[in-house]
């Protein structure tokens, strides 16, 4: 062992270099990049979860109704000369459900939007994020569409080919009455369920699956016949220039122009706000007029029929099958970097970085997408609650308070509270994320002695994940502390903001998730625990989180429903069963009862003192030093990987080359 610590030292004294290395938050521990950071886990997960298991393949939902059976809907004959066309052209086209105004587009559009994708608003950049990659139109190959007859009466015929099926929900209302108008008495809606085209030797057929609600939303389709045409709406002509002007902006697909647009919707005739709406159509060419074609007298078969310009149309309303109403709720396919379907905790490492005075905690597990809690607590100064009391701040629907009578483990005292959990909008269907923190001092919540009022804040931040793929914690709300409010609320660190609100300081707390763990702890064994590197990753403040700088940090936490009342088998520190703990009130009384004393262990770690044993300068993992080892290390100092980073100062220098010989000497144990 000394030959070779020798003829490591002297490969070692030809490398020098200075650089400042720092780890990333983004819920990924690289040991190649990290593991000078982190080092070990200073706790590993000795329970099987009881909370689900995120397996490999995983997938809910997805079920959003049967838009290939419906069969009424708006149909339009049109003649293709009206179109510049002979019947052997490629077309394509594109559109969308709107509203009257034309103003705010819903989410049954012609494309393929990602399932449960809410209304798309305003006008949109279809080559930009998020549509990206995605076609949101079809083509048609006039060519290869048999010729056939149809009847222009508001329903399929058999002589019509399929050209695209919805796969989304609508957002413009599920009709669910049956009525040809839809005005019935449980309500009306919009859905554009499926696509379909036949052709004669005069004429195209389009026929649009669906409904198209009685309160005058509009149906829009844009038509590029091959020639000329715009990429991006500008301002329209005509009498139905509202249309065009409505999404103004719009760019369509890279490599579709507008040419015509044809729209639907439907106007009260007699214009006496009491005769029922009809339909009526507007057609023409983008770059010239856009003009009324007329109106129907009414809705179904009975009242379809010629408009202007040899222009027919049907609408019939009356489908209630077709796309559900609401978001299907659907998931995606584990792993997924967002989702999981099950919560674990499997292991626990820290970095403390006194230099730029933050603490790093890297959390490996999942945590599911239906608002279970991850609920941590730090022990940090002398004082603190060793029972949790109910007079701290509101915060999370005032969960904190909801907690009281939990008593910690002889020697915990918690100083301050962080809880983490993401679920599915039951509105827009986007996946969401929070974090909430508070202070938690030794006699309860801060009040102002002169005047009587709580000084201290419930701070909280996140939202969907497509603005908060990192929770930053960076403002902008932070209420006054003026004594008119009852609870005072931040989107900054509550520690520090209690002391100045009025100059609060970004980033005090950062959180950050990688749910694509389908290893690591099962429902049945824990086997896999130490070896999971995905998870909840966070930095905090050392300030903020109340450190004295010399106590040594204990931490406790447990994953919990969402109401965080049932607390699983999934606790720092470990349980000596496998068993969920269950109810924090186990005989229902309306106290909680729940008292970590009496589990045999302590459910807290200790973050300065980790009882997992560890063998640095084994840098291949073997658990045996030799020239590999040396070799490893080398190779690490020379790219300047984060691994070699030996005292952990963020610098590459002799110190490192110091620290390693050292681990090296030392052995494994």
């Amino acid at each position: 062992m000394n030959n070779r610590t020798l003829q490591g030292a002297s490969l070692i004294a030809l490398i020098a270099g200075t650089v400042v290395a720092q780890p990333t938050l983004d819920g990924v521990f690289d040991s190649g990049t990290e593991g000078s950071f982190y080092g070990d886990p200073v706790w590993v997960q000795n329970n099987p979860t009881a909370f689900g298991d995120n397996t490999a393949g995983l997938f809910t939902g997805g079920e959003f109704g049967n838009p290939e059976v419906v069969d009424t809907g708006v149909e339009i004959r049109i003649p293709l000369a009206s179109l510049g066309l002979s019947g052997s052209e490629t077309i394509r086209l594109a559109g969308w459900v709107n509203s009257g105004d034309r103003t705010f587009k819903s989410n049954q559009i012609i494309g393929d939007l990602p399932l449960d994708t809410g209304n798309l608003g305003g006008a949109q950049d279809f080559n930009s994020a998020p549509f990206d990659g995605t076609t949101q139109h079809i083509s048609i190959d006039l060519a290869s569409v048999a010729s056939g007859s149809a009847t222009v009466d508001g329903s399929l015929d058999a002589s019509y080919a399929n050209f695209f099926l919805q796969g989304n929900y609508t957002g413009f209302g599920n009709e669910t009455d049956g009525t040809v108008d839809g005005d019935g008495p449980n309500g009306g809606g919009s859905e554009i369920d499926g696509i379909y085209i036949t052709k004669d030797a005069t004429n195209l057929y389009i026929f649009v699956a669906g409904n198209l609600e009685y309160n005058g939303n509009g149906l829009d389709l844009y038509i590029d016949t091959g020639a000329g045409g715009d990429s991006e709406l500008g301002s329209g002509s005509g009498d139905g220039a509202f249309i065009v002007n409505g999404q103004s902006g719009l760019v369509f697909d890279s490599g579709f122009t507008a040419n015509y647009v044809f729209s639907v919707d439907s106007t009260d005739d007699d214009m006496d706000g009491m005769t029922p709406n009809v339909p009526r159509a507007h057609f023409g060419s983008i770059s010239g007029s856009i003009d009324n074609l007329g109106n129907l007298a009414g809705w179904g078969a009975a009242n379809a029929g010629a408009l202007s310009g040899g222009i027919s149309m049907g609408v019939d309303n009356s489908n209630t099958e077709g796309v559900i109403g609401d978001p299907s709720a659907a998931s995606p396919v584990s792993p997924d970097a967002d989702w999981a379907y099950g919560s674990e905790i499997d292991n626990l490492r820290v970095y403390l970085d006194e230099a730029n005075n933050k603490l790093w905690v890297f959390l490996a597990g999942n945590m599911e997408g239906n608002y279970n809690k991850l609920t941590l607590f730090f022990d940090s100064q002398p004082g603190g609650q060793n029972v949790i009391l109910d007079n701290n701040v509101d915060i999370s629907f005032n969960a904190l308070n909801n907690m009281s009578n939990i008593t910690f483990d002889s020697g915990f005292e918690a100083d301050y509270w962080i809880d983490f959990n993401q679920g599915v909008d039951g509105g827009s269907g986007a996946l969401q994320r929070f974090t909430d923190a508070a202070t938690m001092r030794t006699e309860g919540a801060l009040i102002d002695p002169f005047f009587g009022v709580i000084v201290d804040y419930g701070s909280y931040d996140g939202g969907n994940i497509a603005d908060f793929p990192m929770i930053p914690f960076a403002g902008p709300r932070i209420d006054i502390q003026d004594g008119s409010l009852g609870s005072l609320f931040a989107n900054y660190g509550p520690r520090l903001s209690q002391l100045d609100p009025m100059s609060p300081i970004d980033g005090l707390i950062q959180f950050a998730i990688n749910n694509s763990n389908v290893a690591g702890v099962t429902a049945s064994s824990a086997a896999g625990a130490a070896s999971v590197n995905t998870g909840l990753e966070m930095c905090l403040d050392l300030d903020e989180l109340g450190w004295d700088g010399s106590q040594d940090i204990l931490m406790a936490g447990w994953i919990a429903n969402s109401g965080f009342d049932f607390i699983s088998n999934q606790v720092l520190g470990g349980l000596p069963f496998s068993e969920n703990i269950g109810p924090r009130d186990a005989d229902s009384d309306g106290t909680n009862d729940l008292d970590f004393n009496a589990i045999d262990g302590e459910q807290f770690v200790n973050l300065f003192d980790p009882g997992v044993p560890s063998c640095p300068a084994d840098l291949n993992g073997d658990m045996m030093l030799n020239f590999f080892d040396v070799s490893a290390f080398l190779q690490a100092y020379q790219s300047m990987n984060p691994v070699a980073d030996f005292n952990g100062d963020g610098m590459f220098n002799f110190f490192d080359v110091s620290a390693f010989l050292q681990a090296y000497q030392a052995g494994c144990p």
